[in-house]
């Protein structure tokens, strides 16, 4: 399905137009654009929007996609065979902070500029992975349920224990572990990190600690959460050895990406208390999901929504779209960051 934007293409009189084509890319229930109403006001005269929802069994559309420049959501991969037959497009701007379905190698071959926009969302990120955390340490599922069924005992909140004192450990200290950091000290928990890439020192201005392992971190916190990139080096980064490593009724909480958790590995994980319970915004392999994972009391989960406010969607698609009209105009890219 394609839908135009409101305004009409021109052309120069043989059927070509002689703006940029924009094609804004989602898959079926995205809803993450209903018209690109934004695109087009941030683009103006300079390109002609188009709002393509492409269903996975019309996923080879995309190799005859004629835009010259593609604003892509999440939900639609673009695999190496994209790069290697489509020659028009000029870039594609990941309307989100990942970029891990784009064939970001074969893109750079092929010399097609591929960008994310990584600094739009860190306050609503970095705040639902406090919701998650609370709410878990609180029970506050386990208590609506019990109100739900009738019952008015706060002995149901059963073994809720004291925020202040916990210590959190932080996966990735980028913005939106930075941002988690500050928030959670609020709350009286000490912080330490693991975050091999970041600055030596950085803890000292900061007031929290690093961990100079990945297990050390898993092994002394109470809760852990997680924000990377997924890429080759943070696949699975929490396997069946790490979980195994976690404090015995300790919290996981991932607002990154899914495939960072290997989610196969969490059914033993948790028989064992190691963690106790799982927080998750994101799940390997998402929308679908395994039955015992939305069933599990232990398990409270939330539907990728961690990136979303009202104002943070608005910010995403006019960043998406000032990049586009910068490449256009040949100036320098300050809404998104390239990374091919």
């Amino acid at each position: 399905m394609v839908q135009l934007a409101p305004d009409v293409p021109k052309d120069n009189g043989d059927g070509h137009e002689t703006t940029p084509v924009v094609w804004v890319v989602d898959a079926p229930g995205g809803g993450y654009v209903d018209s690109p109403d934004i695109e087009g006001r941030v683009l103006g005269p300079h390109g002609t929007v188009r709002l393509v929802i492409v269903p996975d069994d019309e996923r080879d559309r995309l190799l005859r996609a004629e835009c010259d420049y593609m604003i892509l959501w999440h939900r639609v991969p673009l695999d190496a065979a994209y790069f290697t037959h489509n020659t028009r497009c000029r870039a594609v701007i990941c309307a989100s902070t990942g970029y891990d379905h784009v064939a970001v190698e074969a893109a750079r071959a092929a010399g097609t500029s591929v960008f994310h926009i990584p600094h739009y969302g860190t306050e609503e990120v970095a705040d639902h992975t406090l919701a998650l955390f609370l709410a878990q340490v609180r029970r506050l599922a386990d208590l609506r349920e019990h109100v739900r069924d009738g019952g008015w005992d706060w002995r149901a909140i059963t073994d809720a224990p004291r925020v202040r004192g916990m210590t959190w450990g932080i996966v990735g200290l980028g913005r939106i572990g930075l941002a988690v950091a500050q928030r959670a000290r609020a709350f009286g928990v000490r912080v330490c990190f693991y975050d091999p890439c970041n600055h030596p020192g950085v803890e000292k201005s900061l007031g929290i600690e690093r961990r100079h392992s990945l297990e050390e971190l898993l092994s002394d916190a109470d809760v852990v959460s997680v924000h990377v990139p997924l890429d080759s080096a943070t696949h699975h980064l929490l396997g069946a050895a790490e979980l195994d490593r976690m404090k015995p009724g300790s919290l996981l909480v991932n607002t990154a990406r899914g495939a960072v958790v290997d989610v196969s590995a969490l059914p033993k994980a948790l028989a064992a208390g190691r963690p106790g319970r799982v927080a998750l915004d994101v799940v390997e392999g998402e929308p679908e999901l395994p039955h015992w994972l939305r069933d599990d009391p232990r398990v409270l989960l939330t539907p990728h929504a961690a990136f979303y406010s009202v104002e943070s969607l608005a910010e995403l698609r006019t960043r998406a779209a000032e990049a586009v009209r910068q490449l256009i105009a040949a100036a320098p890219v300050t809404s998104a960051v390239r990374v091919a």
